[in-house]
This record gives structure tokens, C-alpha cells and sequence, in this order.
């Protein structure tokens, strides 16, 4: 018998097999997986199986808990003279360019395989094989090539040209030489075989086939003949940790949120703190303007001086950066997510990420791996400085809103540092000016970073002349800089579902 439920995700082949699991009887937890598997399928530089995540999951009656399966850094450090840590950069829409680092020695140890198969032991329902078959399906058959996802291969066209391996996987049929490399155009149907081998072979052999068998051993065999990091014992040794969620009280629910050392869910939760006794006026007016404009402006400074530590939660710092932002009357800133509800009140949230990707697939595997260790937002005290053996912070906040109603919302954002902002807005939403899921996403968004105000189309540009932050850049369409929220929300007796994806990153959305 189907589940009645509701997916939200970044491509129609991943929200498919949400849906198609939940027609067979899957729970929302089986429908997220499923989801999974394909999103490293058919949104491959987003999502990897060499690469990281979280699922915020709220198994009906009972408290959210917060899987953890984001990279990790080494257990030792290598001489940078032997490491393959190379500068690409990437050109995004405008002809505006980004360094990163791609190279064995940009990876971090993943856990996106081990996060699977702990969420599959904790709270699935149906068998593994039933879950990755259409992943397997979609790798072997194909996976027509959208705009979206071309636009965002195109993005980091110079670290998925970086080897041979990934030219195969990315490349034209006789473009794929060191000097001849080209993308695969738009329309074209993407075939992964070696993809669809190595799912099957997981399925077959577990986490373990990853961390401690074939594919792991052709992974540390790479690191250690090209300049990697990662050794035997950095994957035996990996963990998925499963967190208590910040808790923080909105004005009509509750926020639950992604907690330390993830440093998205405490600054979002710090923001949302700060929004809950502030009058924000109607949605675009002057007053929220000027208002959520600065409490995003204090997330990046809280950020830079207290990182994601719960202390910026304490309502004394909050109170000082409420006073900060002020109440007078005003006169004058590769990631994809998952939201799967169903009828029974599971919630589930997934984010991954595969960093900008390495460049370096695993030979014979068809698995891009992350490079998160070159990553200047995730290396604040610069490349190589890391502790050894800790789990990475990231921005990634996939989180859900209780509603005192009953309803249930999970949703999340791709979006890097944008994150913190877009689902900073998008709460407020839904908690603060009472939208629905539709006009909360669509609603137009605004993003704070080094006293620059990004703005999309949609807000008074009057009003926008007189904010305190006059540094701005206005955009003139939506683009995914500003996130892309996928969310799904469920009623308390389970008869209303609905889910919304975001157009910014191609959303899609199913209910079953």
C-alpha cells in the first residue's frame, strides 16, 4: 500500500524516487535515501558519494535527532611538497571568477556512504536494493542533461577536466584528452556506468564495501599514489554522529536546527533569536527591509567572532546585537537538499555537498570525490592549518519548523554562505509573516556579506535607496547565489501535504 507524502528537491530524477519509494510503501526515511542515491546520480557536482551531509529527521511521536555525516579532516598531515593540492578557477554567470583547489590532496574523508546506510539501520522500512535501484537505473540508462545542471557543470568546468577519469565521466565521446576537453552539451542523455557498478556493489556489501573494501582501497590507493591525505585508517576509523538539534522558540512554532560544529543552525537560530521581539512591519516594507538587511549583517559578524559556538545563542550577546541593530523608527546583505514528509508525520531534511568537487574521480568507480580541505571558507586559518581528525563545520542547515497548528515543514538550502540568509528569510516566512510554503520560497531575498547588500528584483527600490547598508547590488533576476530552498510540510493528521522546490536551483516537487 502507498504512502501519502511529499518530496522537494533539486532535480525531477531525485524527487522521482522520493515519490516512487513512498507509491511502494516507504516512509519518508526511505523515500530521503532513495532520493540520495539519485541526487549522486543525476545532480553529480552537487552531490557525491565522495562527499558529505546531514539528515534532520523527525521520526513521528517522537524528538528530532540530527545525523552527521560531514567530512573530516585526516588523521596526519602529508608534506605540501608531495601533495596534489592544484588552483582552478571557476567562472560564474557575468564573467566573476573563484579560486578553489582541486587535487587528491583537496579531499576531505567522507561520509555521505556511511550517512545512508545509518539513517537506512535507524529508520527505514524497506530493503537497501529496493531504495538504490532507481539510482542504479538512472547511472546505467542515463540521465538527461538539463540547463541547470550544464550551468553548473560549466561553473567548474576547469576542476571537472582535471584528470582523465573525470574527463570520461564529464566529457564529449573523443573531447576527453588533456587538451581537448569539452563538456557534455545540454539535452545529451549522461550515462555513469561505473556509477551504477559501485551503488550496486554498496548495496551488495554495505558501508563497509566503502570504508574498509574495494572502493575504499582504490580511494586510499589514489591518495597515495598522487598526493592525498587519506589512508586505511582515516576510513576505518569514520563515524556518522548522531547530535541533538538546536531548539529555538520562533513567535507561531519551533525552529529545529542543525548544531555545532555545523556552524549554519547556530547562526541561523542567532538570527531568528534576534528577529523573535523585533517589529519587522509587512513583508518588503521599510522596516523589514532595514531590519532582516542587518540581522544579516550581524550573523556575519557574530560569525567571524564566535564561529559555531552555542554561546552566541545566550540572550545577553543576543540582546547586545539586538541593540545593535537597533528598534528606532527607521528614515532612511555545491550543495543540493532533500524534504520528504509523509502521511504518518515523519520529517525528513537531507543536505550534501561535494565542496566544488576535486576533479578526482576514482578510477574505475564513477565517484567524484569532495575537496572540502580546499575550501577557503571551511580553512580559516588557511590551507593545511587543520587539526587532525575532527569533523569539518559547515554551513549547511537542513532543518524543520513545528508549527503550534500541528504542521510540519522540513526544508533546507543549497547555497554555500548564502545559507545562513536564505534560510534565515524563508523561517521568517513562514513564522513571522504567516506565507505558505509557495510564497515563502518565491518570496524575493536579500544577502549580507563584507558590507555588501545583494538584492534580488521584487523589493521597493525606493525603499532599498534608504537602508543604513548602501553598499548594494541589485540583481535583475533570481539566480541560485541566493539559495534554493526545497521544503515539504505536512498538516498534524496527515491528510494535507503540499512541497515546494525552488526554481533558483531547479526545484521540483511530488505528492504522492
Amino acid at each position: 500500500m502507498k504512502t501519502h507524502g511529499a518530496v522537494a528537491a533539486g532535480h525531477a530524477v531525485t524527487a522521482d524516487a522520493a515519490a516512487r519509494v513512498l507509491d511502494e510503501g516507504g516512509n519518508a526515511f526511505d523515500a530521503v535515501i532513495a532520493a540520495m542515491w539519485a541526487a549522486c546520480v543525476a545532480e553529480p557536482v552537487l552531490a557525491s558519494l565522495g562527499g558529505g551531509g546531514f539528515v534532520m529527521a523527525r521520526p513521528s511521536g517522537q524528538t528530532p535527532r540530527l545525523y552527521d555525516f560531514f567530512v573530516e579532516t585526516p588523521l596526519e598531515k602529508r608534506s605540501r611538497e608531495n601533495l596534489e593540492f592544484e588552483s582552478r578557477l571557476a567562472t560564474f554567470a557575468g564573467g566573476v571568477t573563484q579560486e578553489f583547489h582541486g587535487g587528491y590532496g583537496s579531499v576531505a574523508t567522507p561520509g555521505v556512504v556511511a550517512g545512508l546506510f545509518a539513517v537506512h539501520d535507524d529508520l527505514a522500512k524497506l530493503p537497501m536494493a529496493k531504495l538504490a535501484e532507481p539510482a542504479i537505473r538512472a547511472a546505467r540508462d542515463g540521465v538527461e542533461l538539463d540547463a541547470f545542471q550544464r550551468y553548473v557543470m560549466g561553473i567548474v568546468e576547469p576542476l571537472l577536466g582535471f584528470c582523465a577519469e573525470s574527463r570520461k565521466v564529464f566529457g564529449k565521446a573523443g573531447k576527453t584528452g588533456a587538451d581537448e576537453f569539452e563538456l557534455l552539451d545540454a539535452g545529451v542523455l549522461h550515462r555513469q556506468p561505473d556509477l551504477a557498478c559501485s551503488i550496486n556493489y554498496l548495496v551488495e556489501n554495505g558501508a563497509e564495501g566503502f570504508y574498509q573494501g574495494d572502493l575504499g582501497a582504490a580511494l586510499v590507493r589514489g591518495c597515495t599514489e598522487h598526493g592525498g591525505y587519506l589512508t586505511a585508517q582515516d576510513l576505518a576509523g569514520y563515524r556518522v554522529l548522531v547530535r541533538d538539534p538546536l531548539l529555538v522558540s520562533g513567535r507561531k512554532g519551533r525552529f529545529v536546527l542543525n548544531p555545532p560544529p555545523a556552524s549554519g543552525g547556530v547562526l541561523v537560530g542567532f538570527g531568528l533569536k534576534l528577529t523573535r521581539e523585533m517589529a519587522l512591519g509587512a513583508f518588503g516594507s521599510e522596516r523589514h527591509l532595514e531590519a532582516v538587511s542587518r540581522i544579516i549583517h550581524a550573523t556575519g559578524l557574530a560569525r567571524g567572532e564566535y564561529g559555531a559556538r552555542p554561546a552566541i545563542l545566550a540572550d545577553e550577546l543576543c540582546e547586545r546585537y539586538r541593540l545593535m541593530i537597533g528598534e528606532r523608527p527607521l528614515s532612511q546583505n555545491g550543495t543540493t537538499h532533500i524534504s520528504v514528509v509523509d502521511q504518518h508525520g515523519n520529517l525528513a531534511a537531507a543536505t550534501i555537498s561535494n565542496g566544488s568537487t576535486s576533479g578526482r574521480v576514482v578510477p574505475g568507480t564513477g565517484i567524484m570525490m569532495n575537496n572540502m580541505l580546499g575550501e577557503a571558507d571551511l580553512s580559516p586559518d588557511g590551507f593545511h592549518n587543520w587539526p587532525c581528525g575532527v569533523r569539518m563545520t559547515s554551513m549547511m542547515t537542513p532543518s524543520l519548523y513545528l508549527g503550534q497548528d500541528g504542521a510540519s515543514v522540513a526544508l533546507g538550502s543549497g547555497g554555500s554562505n548564502r545559507i545562513r540568509s536564505t534560510m534565515l528569510q524563508v523561517l521568517l516566512n513562514i513564522d513571522a509573516f504567516d506565507m505558505t510554503l509557495h510564497g515563502a520560497i518565491s518570496a524575493p531575498r536579500m544577502h549580507v556579506e563584507d558590507e555588501l547588500l545583494s538584492v534580488e528584483p521584487g523589493f521597493d527600490d525606493a525603499l532599498l535607496d534608504g537602508l543604513s547598508l548602501g553598499n548594494q547590488q541589485r540583481w535583475d533576476c533570481e539566480d541560485m547565489f541566493f539559495g534554493g530552498v526545497h521544503a515539504a510540510k505536512v498538516n498534524q493528521s496527515g491528510d494535507m501535504l503540499s512541497a515546494t522546490g525552488d526554481g533558483r536551483r531547479s526545484g521540483h516537487q511530488i505528492i504522492v
